[in-house]
């Protein structure tokens, strides 16, 4: 995608998106760089001397992992340990480990939590991968940084992590040919699914997950209730939902819907976040859905956007109140400020896509 950035936060290795002239306030020399320059320090240095706003990149990341590749190996081990098919050596090897897994734990909260400048994109979110553990590590950051947002402590943020990594754990109870159907469930077959948040709570009521806090079971066991009541196992509504399994089902659907699937592709990230808004106080607790909304961000700002009025936009700031809906100043006149949420004149114009390459 194409990124706007400021001529302080360009690095070495960036390629050029559009191309940038003006003459250098030092020399009086005309600078003229083309589109698909490769940047080097000597041409930033020559960028910082001119008069500029900013300029367009080709960003292939679109944005920085929220954890690094070095320090996903543990998280990704714990995961896979927590996962493990449900059998003596799993809750022998989870017993030895009680300790060792907390503190794996603990460093993940800790990771995530050391950011005081989060907020998510889809891309920080995706590990390229549907797996249960990522599917999982998923979840987990969305629900440590909604949590915060909530104001929940350490302590709870550290259980309601736990309950997240292993929210599935009774999937590993259900017929593995019905998890791994490349197709859409029939009806029957939904309701033999269903099961697993029963089954995952039954699991951990085992001697070997005694170390375990009931918060964290309760969550699991709760994850797919809804707000309305229209959930299960137990069809329980509103505060009656532990406020782990609340936070948990705002993440589970976001990561979900953004997830491809054998019967139907990955929603975008806005589409996910306009399906969450949609349901806030039927599905979802309208609480969670506003800690959500702030720090969930589909445009981030410097995203070169499309818009509906048929102008192309580059996103300069975040609405809090609603992500799908930024402020923006237009590529071609960078004076013409519009903010989307605000701005009455402007409430039939929406961003339409990111802009690519």
């Amino acid at each position: 995608m194409i990124k706007f950035v400021t001529v302080d936060r360009l690095r070495p290795g960036v390629t050029l998106a559009k191309d940038v002239y003006g003459i250098d306030t030092f020399t009086g020399h005309i600078i003229m760089l083309k589109a698909g320059q490769l940047l080097s320090m000597a041409h930033i240095t020559k960028l910082m001397g001119l008069d500029l706003q900013g300029v367009y990149i080709n960003d292939h990341s679109a944005a920085a992992p929220i954890i690094p590749e070095e320090e996903r190996t543990e998280i990704y081990k714990l995961i896979d340990d927590l996962q493990a098919s449900a059998d003596p050596a799993y809750f022998s090897l989870y017993r030895e480990k009680i300790d060792e897994a907390n503190a794996a734990l603990l460093d993940f909260v800790n990771i995530v939590l050391r950011r005081d400048d989060l907020q998510l994109s889809l891309d920080s979110l995706d590990f390229n991968d549907n797996d249960k553990s990522t599917h999982a590590l998923s979840i987990a950051i969305l629900s440590i940084v909604i949590a915060k947002e909530l104001g929940l402590s350490k302590p709870e943020i550290l259980r309601l992590t736990c309950a997240a990594i292993i929210h599935d754990i009774g999937d590993t109870r259900l017929p593995k040919g019905l998890i791994e159907k490349p197709a859409k469930l029939t009806e029957e077959e939904f309701e033999i699914v269903k099961t697993h948040a029963k089954m995952g709570y039954d699991i951990l009521q085992g001697e070997e997950y005694e170390a375990i806090d009931d918060s964290v079971k309760e969550a699991v066991l709760s994850h797919h209730e809804r707000f309305d009541g229209s959930g299960y196992p137990r069809s329980i509504s509103s505060d009656e939902i532990p406020i782990f399994a609340r936070i948990m089902a705002v993440a589970d659907v976001y990561s979900a819907l953004t997830s491809e699937r054998p019967y139907r592709p990955a929603y975008s990230a806005a589409e996910a976040i306009e399906y969450i808004m949609g349901n806030s106080d039927r599905q979802f607790d309208s609480n969670v859905v506003a800690a959500f909304l702030k720090v969930i961000s589909p445009y981030p700002i410097g995203s070169c956007v499309k818009l509906s009025s048929g102008e192309n936009a580059v996103v300069s700031k975040q609405n809090p109140e609603n992500p799908l809906r930024p402020v923006v100043f237009l590529i071609d006149d960078p004076t013409a400020i519009i903010d989307l949420y605000h701005d009455k004149c402007f409430y039939n114009v929406v961003i339409t896509d990111l802009m690519d390459d």
